[in-house]
């Protein structure tokens, strides 16, 4: 019995332990953000000098694949903050 409680308890800790990590917000846009799917992080660079712009240029996108981005504007503003800087 002992064992097998520690052997569960050290499951779950592995189990969970992904979702303790944390990646940067841009780190979902570089997906598709790569020059062939959708314009590169430089090009990004160059076309928005501001988050406020990069943001706007996002929420204006006519791809369906931007919805789900669209709707969250606090994680477009910091992926936006993080591709800037």
């Amino acid at each position: 019995m002992k064992k097998a409680l520690i052997t569960f308890t050290a499951s779950i800790a592995v189990a969970l332990l992904p979702s303790l990590a944390s990646a940067g917000e841009a780190d979902t846009c570089k997906g598709c953000h790569n020059g062939s799917v959708a314009p590169g992080v430089d090009a990004l660079k160059s076309k928005f000098k501001t988050v406020d712009e990069l943001v706007a240029g996002a929420k204006a996108s006519k791809n369906d694949m931007m919805k789900p981005m669209q709707a969250d504007t606090a994680k477009l503003k910091a992926a936006a903050a993080e591709i800037l800087k």
